[in-house]
């Protein structure tokens, strides 16, 4: 008779424990497909929804209005410091963001570092030299020296034996011992974890910079206007120096033209500025190659937008550009279509089938023989000369790999300014239906970025055919994204470019709304990507395309419908 200890016995539980688990997965997997069906019904409803004329009249309506609070500046809530909401939100972030530090326990942190470097504090100019002074001396992390002024070494007499203090009497940077070097200016201030963060940032490879966020301080001291800043861009060093006060340097050499220096950026609020000082912001000059021939590549089924389209760019084109237009047929010949397209001395590509944006696309692409690809939708008009230039110089560039374009609405807020990965549902065009933003002053800037619309999109014909083109398995939404993330994994650099005014009417010809199976298809490639902070956007702003502090609830218009589909 079988025991409990019996192998059969215990073979036949663990049979009878899979056959549990095995009845448990079919269970899910079903809950699952469930789920999906529903989400495909519920993507149905809502298109249908998107496209009713009256929910399309309703978003005009809201747009419109907001664009007149915008315009008239009284609607502070579309731009500049009204991004904080109320006076009172950025004081509850710096609270929040206060206990959330003080609660490390900074020297059991350094105490595992490989590397304690030595880091050199030099105090520029004199007024507002105590308070400076105090905050270098309240760090937590030990190992820094602070290079005085000698005319301050009265002043500081009183200063304690063991603080590490050096007059210097040349104003040389180079003279300091520590191997970084960090210029702190009379009147600002250090947060007291400022060292143990560029510290901890340098356990790694040693970078030859590295730049925090910062803010600003009142007449009473307190924190106000913060500086959020991104990752390491050099296209947006060309216009701004946007890493600011805040940084850290190895020596005083630094070439930040360089494509081989090394810069990190700490997302934290570490330095504290006594003044307000305006950034300084120009535009980048590029020159296009002498033989520079450019294939714009456009998808339509509406003969009244190409020709527009197509007249905006015979205005205002100075490089040689060969036209291609596929035509969408939905019925007829397109025999108009193609007159308006040999107008232009174009070449027209018909096209039978449903919408397939990625499809459409690599079809035209093949019989592109120009060295450069411009894709471009036909709802986009081109307003000033010198954007082709600019467009064929940068992608000429054998580090950059896709080269976008700053979009703007009619009414001149803006529609694409880069996109960002990780938002919304899982990309979204940060500051859309904005001005402008102080918490993200970079909104207009030439820039890298994750990734940029299809809408305006270059690229090198020969790297184009190499990644494969479009995906087809994003027939109409974020093909563009995945190929940006596909060249940016190839090691190559994806720019947003302020091309002066370009307008974009968006989505007036191809279907609007996203699909959960493209939503799916896109998770599943990227989702190590999407999961974690996008560095060329804040981690300290909302995950909404409206720019806002992560404090609270989204405010009421975020969640009106705001779609132009």
């Amino acid at each position: 008779m079988p025991t409990e200890d019996d192998p059969l016995k215990r073979i036949e539980a663990l049979q009878r424990k899979v056959a549990h688990l095995e009845q448990q997965l079919a269970d899910s997997r079903a809950a699952v497909q469930r789920t999906s069906v529903q989400q495909a019904l519920l993507d149905e409803r809502l298109l249908t929804l998107e496209r009713n004329r009256l929910f399309r009249v309703w978003g005009e309506v809201y747009r419109t209005a907001a664009s007149v609070y915008a315009l008239l500046g009284a609607g502070k809530r579309l731009g500049g410091l009204s991004d904080l909401r109320q006076p009172g939100d950025y004081t509850r972030w710096v609270n929040r963001e206060q206990h959330a530090m003080a609660a490390e326990d900074h020297h059991a942190i350094a105490a595992g570092w490989r590397r304690q470097p030595l880091i050199s504090v030099w105090l520029n100019g004199s007024a507002g030299a105590r308070d400076s002074f105090r905050s270098v001396l309240d760090q937590c992390y030990a190992k820094w020296e602070l290079c005085l002024p000698g005319a301050l070494e009265e002043e500081f007499a009183d200063a304690p034996a063991d603080s590490r203090i050096r007059f210097m009497e040349s104003d040389d940077p180079s003279l300091v011992t520590g191997e970084y070097l960090l210029v702190l200016q009379a009147g600002d201030r250090l947060s007291p974890h400022a060292l143990h963060f560029y510290a901890q940032a340098l356990q790694g490879d040693l970078p030859d910079m590295v730049y925090a966020d910062e803010d600003h301080l009142d007449s009473d001291g307190n924190r106000w206007n913060p500086l959020f800043k991104p990752g390491w861009s050099p296209e947006l060093v060309l216009s701004t120096l946007y890493f600011g006060r805040a940084a850290l340097y190895r020596g005083t050499g630094l070439s930040l033209d360089d494509p081989k220096v090394l810069v990190r950026h700490i997302p934290r609020v570490l330095y504290h500025r006594a003044d307000a000082e305006p950034l300084r912001s120009g535009k980048p000059q590029y020159t296009a190659p002498p033989d520079a021939h450019i294939s714009v590549i456009i998808c339509s089924r509406k003969v009244q937008q190409v020709r527009e389209c197509l007249e905006a760019i015979r205005k205002t084109s100075s490089v040689s550009l060969d036209l291609l237009v596929v035509h969408h047929l939905e019925f007829g010949d397109g025999w108009e279509m193609r007159q308006c397209v040999e107008q232009f001395q174009g070449i027209w590509l018909p096209y039978r089938g449903a919408f397939d944006f990625a499809r459409m696309n690599n079809l035209a692409a093949a019989q592109a023989t120009s060295p450069y690809l411009l894709f471009l939708n036909d709802d986009v008009i081109v307003q000033q000369r010198g954007w082709d230039q600019a467009m064929a110089a940068t992608l000429a560039r054998p580090q950059v790999g896709i080269a976008g374009a700053i979009l703007e609405y009619p009414n001149g807020t803006l529609q694409h300014a880069g996109v960002v990965t990780g938002m919304g549902d899982a990309a979204g065009h940060c500051g859309r239906f904005q001005l402008s933003s102080d918490l993200w002053p970079w909104l207009r800037n030439t820039r890298d970025v994750s990734a940029v619309t299809g809408a305006m999109l270059g690229i090198r014909r020969e790297l184009f055919h190499e990644m494969k083109g479009f995906d087809e398995a994003f027939p109409v939404n974020y093909n563009d994204v995945d190929l940006c993330l596909r060249i940016r994994q190839a090691g190559l650099r994806v720019l947003c470019l302020n091309l002066g005014r370009v307008i974009h009417r968006e989505s007036q010809t191809r279907v609007g709304g996203t699909r959960h199976e493209e939503r799916e298809a896109l998770y599943k490639r990227w989702a190590g990507v999407l999961a974690r902070p996008d560095e060329f956007y804040s981690m300290h702003l909302a995950p909404s395309e409206r720019i806002a502090l992560t404090i609270g609830h989204p405010p009421l218009q975020d969640l009106l419908p705001q779609s132009l589909d």
